[in-house]
This record gives C-alpha cells, structure tokens and sequence, in this order.
C-alpha cells in the first residue's frame, strides 16, 4: 500500500509539473505544487489496507471512511507545519484537502466550488484522476490514454478546472509511450519523502492527529451523499 501511494504520488507531480509549465506558472510554484501532488493521497496511510485494496463495490459507509483521507492527510501536513517553507507546506496542505473538490462544488470534504478550490488543487485533481484511471487497481483495469482523456474533457466544468483541462489535453498529447516509467525514475521528487516518512511515524501519535482532524473538521463540510460514488479515489 505504501509503495503504491508513492508511486502514484510520483507519477501524479510529474503530471502536474507538466501541467504547471503548460499553464505558465513560474518554477517555483511549479516545485512547491509538485511537492504536494507527491503527498496528496498520504491521508490513505490512515486508512486499513483492506479497504483500500477491496475489489469489490464500496458500500456507502466505507465510501465515506474513504473520502476522509483528505482530512487526515491534512491534519498530518499540519502537525508540524511550522517547520519547513510557509508557503510550500500552505500549497502542501491546500492539495491534500482539496483535490477531490469538484469544479461544480459536488466534491468533497466541503463542497467548495470553482475558484473557490485553490488553484494548487485544482490542477492536482486533473493529473490525479488521468494516472488513477491509466493504472491497474484492485477494483479495475488499467484505462487506456485515450480513455482517461475522454473522461477528464467530459468533467471540463463540471469536476475539472476548464483552463486546466486545456491545457491537460495538450500535455497527454505530449506524452512518450513509456512516460509513466520515466516519471516514476526521476529523483525530483526525492525531497517530498523524508516528509512522507515523518507523517507514516506519526500515527504512533494519534492523539496530536486527532486534535488536528477536530480543527480541521470544525468546518462544515457538505453533505457527501451526493458525491459520485464511481469516482477513482
């Protein structure tokens, strides 16, 4: 389960790397958002192993235990957030909350819609979704590219950002045959790891975790039975 998470991690941030220069942001930001697609599942690791990897339909209940890795993933980037970079642990946080937010404000945890979504967040949830969707799961087979691609343009203002979904079409139609191999091998997201190490530690503190998901949780999310359950998580 761990290596997976790192592994889609991975191949998500050079998605979004991809994404972020096709949008024109500036290399910092394209960094500090590669960083946080890295991490944006790491919420899962609170999550049981079983329930991750059912094949099977997910009921209701477990659906919703799912979709609570976004707070827990953020209260885990907040137990320490006053000791790295400001602004690159704020896009860290940001991205773990909010990428399964939906353009149309029918994503969860909260519900928020359009711009409301920070930006960060909106372009993680497109290369998210594009790897979930092009790898094989437990529940499903691999999708073709060209499939992937066809769901993602047909959420362009409905699940997805329609700028980001743009310029997403432009990025798969620059992808080598192999590019998931090659991002899975690059170095450049070596630095996210020692953070993702901390925060596994960190469940031997479930009380600090916890506190954390209280604050967090503090805000009114929306109702979460409107969601679409069929949604690669």
């Amino acid at each position: 389960m761990v290596r997976e998470i790192r592994s889609h991690g991975i191949r998500t941030a050079w998605l979004s790397t991809q994404l972020c220069v096709r949008l024109g942001l500036p290399g910092q930001q394209q960094a500090d958002i590669a960083g946080a697609a890295a991490m944006h599942d790491i919420g899962k690791l609170g999550l049981p192993a079983e329930l991750l990897d059912k094949p099977a339909a997910l009921t209701p209940q477990e659906r919703l235990q799912i979709e609570r890795h976004c707070l827990i993933g953020a209260g885990l980037l907040a137990l320490d957030a006053s000791s790295g970079d400001a602004e690159s642990t704020t896009t860290s946080i940001a991205v773990v909350l909010s990428h399964h937010e939906w353009w149309n404000g029918r994503g969860y945890p909260f519900g928020l819609s359009g711009r409301a979504i920070p930006r960060a967040a909106r372009i993680v949830a497109v290369a998210d979704v594009f790897d979930a969707l092009t790898s094989a799961r437990t529940y499903k087979p691999a999708w073709s590219r060209d499939s992937a691609l066809e769901h993602i343009v047909l959420g362009r203002g409905v699940q997805f950002d329609p700028e980001c979904v743009d310029a997403f079409v432009d990025v798969v139609g620059a992808l080598s045959p192999d590019w998931a191999e090659v991002s899975e091998d690059s170095t450049a997201f070596a630095s996210s790891w020692p953070t993702f190490d901390r925060k596994l530690a960190a469940f031997a503190q479930p009380l600090a975790v916890d506190a954390k998901l209280d604050s967090l949780s503090r805000t009114q999310p929306r109702d979460t039975a409107s969601a679409a359950a069929d949604q690669p998580t």
